[in-house]
C-alpha cells in the first residue's frame, strides 16, 4: 500500500503524508491561511489587492489550495511578459511620448482658454452667462462623453487612426468657428465637431502611453501631462497677440491651422505591440502582417488569451461570432461592458472625484478672465494671470508624476492634498481685488491642479490596474461629461440669479471640499471590495 501511495498523483497526498502514515487516520489536504491584500511598495499595503491587470490576484487552483497575493501577482506580472512581452521603456516609445506631448499642448488648451478666444465675439452677441455657460460645458460634455467610446474605436481601429481623425475634427471645429453668427452656431461648430475630435485625440493619447513604459511610467506621465500646463502658458498670449492683430476671424482661422498639426503628432502612434521586448521566442511568434490586420480578425492559436491580448493591452471583444457583428453594434457592446466597472466602490469615488473636481476648475478658469475685467484689469493681465497658474501647473505636474516612481511616495495623499490646494485657492480669489494678490492665488491654484493632473492616470492605475485603466477612464469621463451638462450651467444660472462670480466659486468649493471627504473613504471602498471578491472565491470553491 506505501507503493501505492508514492505513486499516486492525488494533490491531497504529499511525500510527508507517506512517512508518517497510519491506515487508521484520514489524510486531509493542510488548511492553508487566507490570503492577504498585496503589499505596495515601501510597505505601504495595497488597499485593492489589485494586481497589475487589475485582477483580484485569489485565484483557485486546481488543487483547491490558493496562493498568496504576492505569488499570484508575480505570476501576472512574468505571464505579461512572457505572453504579451514587456513594454520598450524607451525606444519609439519616446516618440509616441513626443507625440502625445504635442497634441496635449495643441488640443487640451482649448477648453480653458474657450473665454479669451470668444469672449469678445459672445460680448457682441449679447449672450447671458448662462448662454456661455451652455456653450462651454456641452463641449466638454461631448469632449468626455467620447471617454467610454475611445477604448473600443482604438481596439477596432488603433490608436494612430483615432488620434489622426481627432486631431483633424478639432482644427476643422476652430476654422468653421470663425464664421459663425450667433452663438448657437457656435454650440454646433465648436462645442460638437470640437468635442469630438479633442475627446478622441486626448482619449488615444492616455490609453497608448502606458503601453510604452513600465518602470518609468511616472515619469512619461509626467511629461505628457506637461503638455497641458505649456499650452496654457503660451496660449493666452498668442490668442490676444493674434486677436489685436488680425482680429477674431483671422486669429480662429490661424489657430485652426495650427491645431492641424495634431495630425502629425497623432500619426506616431505605432502598436505597442511592434516595440515589444518578448522575453521568449515563442512569445513573438506575431508577425507584422497580424497586427496589421483588424482587431476582429486576429488570431493566434498559441496565445490562450485571444486576439484582443496581443494588440496594445486593447480591450476584449467577444470573439465568439464577432464577424456576424456589425463595427458600431461591436463598439457599443464594448463599451457598455466597459461600463460596469462602476460597481467597484474604489472605481465610484475616482470617477465622483474625477467629475467634481475637473467641473470646479474647469468653470473656474473659464470664469477668471471676467472676475478679473471686473475687478478693473485688461485682458492682458487676465492671460498674465491664467499663464501664471500653467507655470505652477507644469512644474508641479512633471515633479509628482516622476516622484511617484519612488517607493517611500504617498500617492492618495498627494492627490487629496492637490484637491484641497484647488479648493483653498479657488475660495481665496474670490475675495482678491488686487491684480498681484491674484496672480499670487493663480499660482498656487496651479500647484494644486497640477498635483491633481498629474497623477489622474496612474491614480486609476494603482487602484484598478493597468488593463482596467480603457474603462475606468471611459467611466469616469463619462461621469464629467454628465457633470460639465448639469454643474456648468447650474454655476451659470447662480451667477445670472445672484449676479455675482463669488458666490459660483462659492458652490464649486464646496463640491471640491466633498471630494477630500470621498478619498477619506477609500480605505472602506477598498477594503468592501476585497470582502466582495474573497465571497465570489468562496462561492466558486463551493
Amino acid at each position: 500500500m506505501e507503493s501505492e501511495l508514492t505513486s499516486t498523483k492525488s494533490p491531497l497526498v504529499t511525500a510527508a503524508h507517506v512517512k508518517q502514515f497510519n491506515p487508521c487516520v484520514v489524510v486531509s489536504a493542510p488548511v492553508q491561511n487566507p490570503p492577504q491584500p498585496l503589499t505596495a511598495p515601501g510597505g505601504e499595503r495595497d488597499p485593492e489587492g489589485a494586481s497589475e491587470s487589475g485582477e483580484v490576484p485569489w485565484e483557485p487552483e486546481n488543487n483547491r489550495q490558493r496562493k498568496s497575493a504576492k505569488e499570484c501577482g508575480k505570476e501576472v506580472k512574468e505571464s505579461e511578459k512572457t505572453n504579451e512581452g514587456a513594454p520598450p521603456d524607451g525606444g519609439w516609445g519616446w516618440v509616441v511620448l513626443l507625440g502625445s506631448f504635442v497634441v496635449m499642448v495643441l488640443i487640451s488648451s482649448m477648453g480653458p482658454c474657450f473665454s479669451l478666444v470668444y469672449s469678445r465675439l459672445l460680448l457682441s452677441f449679447g449672450s447671458s452667462s448662462t448662454t456661455v455657460a451652455w456653450i462651454f460645458n456641452t463641449f466638454s460634455l461631448v469632449w468626455n462623453v467620447m471617454g467610454p467610446v475611445v477604448g473600443p474605436l482604438t481596439s477596432e481601429c488603433g490608436h494612430r487612426k483615432v488620434a489622426v481623425t481627432g486631431a483633424f475634427l478639432c482644427s476643422l471645429a476652430l476654422i468653421s468657428s470663425a464664421f459663425s453668427s450667433s452663438a448657437w452656431m457656435l454650440l454646433l461648430t465648436f462645442s460638437l465637431i470640437g468635442g469630438v475630435g479633442a475627446g478622441l485625440v486626448v482619449g488615444a493619447s492616455v490609453l497608448i502611453l502606458p503601453l510604452y513604459f513600465s518602470r518609468r511610467r511616472g515619469f512619461a506621465n509626467g511629461l505628457f501631462m506637461a503638455g497641458t500646463s505649456v499650452g496654457l502658458f503660451i496660449a493666452p498670449h498668442l490668442i490676444t497677440y493674434l486677436q489685436d492683430l488680425y482680429a477674431f476671424k483671422g486669429a480662429t482661422l490661424i489657430l485652426g491651422a495650427i491645431v492641424l498639426n495634431g495630425c502629425a503628432a497623432g500619426s506616431t502612434y505605432r502598436p505597442a505591440s511592434w516595440h515589444m521586448q518578448h522575453q521568449r521566442k515563442s512569445s513573438s511568434n506575431i508577425t507584422e502582417d497580424a497586427q496589421r490586420k483588424p482587431l476582429t480578425k486576429t488570431i493566434n492559436k498559441n496565445n490562450p488569451l485571444g486576439p484582443s491580448e496581443l494588440l496594445n493591452g486593447k480591450h476584449q471583444i467577444d470573439k465568439v461570432a464577432p464577424c456576424r457583428r456589425c463595427f458600431v453594434t461591436r463598439v457599443v457592446l464594448s463599451t457598455l461592458r466597459d461600463l460596469g466597472i462602476l460597481k467597484s466602490s474604489r472605481a465610484l469615488i475616482i470617477a465622483l472625484t474625477s467629475t467634481l473636481v475637473m467641473n470646479g476648475y474647469l468653470n473656474f478658469i473659464m470664469m477668471v478672465p471676467f472676475m478679473v475685467t471686473q475687478a478693473r484689469h485688461t485682458p492682458h493681465d487676465a492671460a498674465w494671470c491664467v499663464s501664471v497658474s500653467g507655470i505652477s501647473n507644469l512644474l508641479t505636474r512633471v515633479i509628482v508624476s516622476a516622484l511617484a516612481d519612488c517607493s517611500w511616495f504617498h500617492l492618495r495623499a498627494c492627490y487629496m492634498a492637490g484637491i484641497l490646494l484647488i479648493a483653498l485657492s479657488s475660495l481665496a480669489f474670490s475675495f482678491i481685488p488686487s491684480l498681484a494678490w491674484m496672480t499670487v492665488t493663480m499660482a498656487v491654484w496651479g500647484c494644486g491642479v497640477g498635483a491633481f493632473m498629474g497623477l489622474y492616470n496612474l491614480i486609476m492605475i494603482r487602484y484598478m490596474g493597468m488593463k482596467k485603466l480603457p474603462s475606468m477612464y471611459g467611466a469616469s469621463s463619462l461621469l464629467n461629461g454628465l457633470g460639465f451638462i448639469t454643474i456648468g450651467p447650474l454655476i451659470g444660472y447662480i451667477r445670472d440669479l445672484s449676479g455675482s462670480y463669488q458666490v459660483s466659486l462659492w458652490v464649486l468649493v464646496v463640491t471640491e471640499a466633498l471630494c477630500v471627504f470621498l478619498w477619506f473613504l477609500m480605505p472602506a471602498a477598498a477594503a468592501r471590495d476585497n470582502r466582495k471578491a474573497l465571497e465570489r472565491e468562496q462561492g466558486g470553491l463551493q
